[in-house]
């Protein structure tokens, strides 16, 4: 979520990556707390999600055969981004309670929370609901007189279109949503509409979405990756203040 200075850009919830670290009033210390809470937080999700799956927690069950741990075996869709994203939110809300008691600036940080799991959760479960919705439909109606089993270019374009709808959508719901509270939590106006700039938060999307369509070697070691990326989310948490918040 970009960081834009509240005397520079009124009513702007954005939604774009910024860099939290360079933004930051704290020193490097406290910015280490943040990413060490957040990295915590984000882990500790990962391993709820990978226990409820029914994967090992212990170190020597999951070094002894990598290929079948979590790590390698789990496609990180909805539920353990949305998941991870809490876990990620949650740490870095922490770190920064932890660093800055000033009242503002935590009230500045609990809305900056909120916002990031409605921008964490709703493009994500609005992409795989509608990729899962395109397999089928594709299956059944676009492509129903190809082999049994035998899956073609063909066959994924329904599911690829919906993917991409469906993350939109999610986009433009979860814009609506966070300027409602901004508005009637927050108090800070009607904010914005959606702005193209949106969407470059939404690249952990976009590799859930080619997971979802393609499982390949690519987007294999490319949703690895995811979260890593939800991990921005906490750290923008913790080292916002009312100075450097979206206003």
């Amino acid at each position: 979520m970009n960081i834009n200075r509240i005397n520079k850009t009124e009513n702007n919830p954005n939604f774009g990556h910024n860099n939290p670290w360079a933004d930051s009033p704290y020193n490097n210390r406290e910015k280490y707390l943040v990413a060490g809470t957040t990295a915590i937080g984000a882990f500790a999700g990962m391993a709820c999600h990978a226990k409820m799956k029914g994967y090992s927690l212990s170190p020597n069950k999951m070094f002894k055969n990598l290929n079948n741990c979590y790590w390698n075996k789990i496609d990180f869709d909805d539920v353990p981004v949305i998941m991870i994203g809490a876990g990620s939110c949650l740490g870095g809300l922490t770190g920064g309670y932890l660093i800055d008691k000033n009242k503002d600036n935590r009230k500045a940080k609990l809305r900056e929370a909120l916002l990031q799991m409605t921008n964490i959760s709703l493009p994500i479960i609005f992409t795989v609901f509608c990729s899962r919705k395109g397999y089928k439909y594709g299956n059944k109606w676009w492509d129903k007189c190809r082999p049994k089993g035998k899956e073609t270019f063909r066959s994924k374009i329904p599911q690829a279109v919906m993917a991409m709808a469906g993350l939109i959508a999610g986009v433009f719901t979860a814009n609506i949503v966070a300027n409602k509270i901004n508005e009637k939590i927050f108090h800070q106006g009607k904010g914005r509409p959606v702005q193209a700039s949106d969407f470059s938060a939404h690249l952990d999307d976009i590799c859930v979405a080619a997971r979802q369509i393609s499982h390949s070697k690519i987007t294999d070691y490319i949703q690895k990756l995811v979260p890593f990326a939800l991990m921005i989310a906490g750290n923008e948490i913790g080292n916002t203040t009312v100075g450097n918040a979206d206003s």
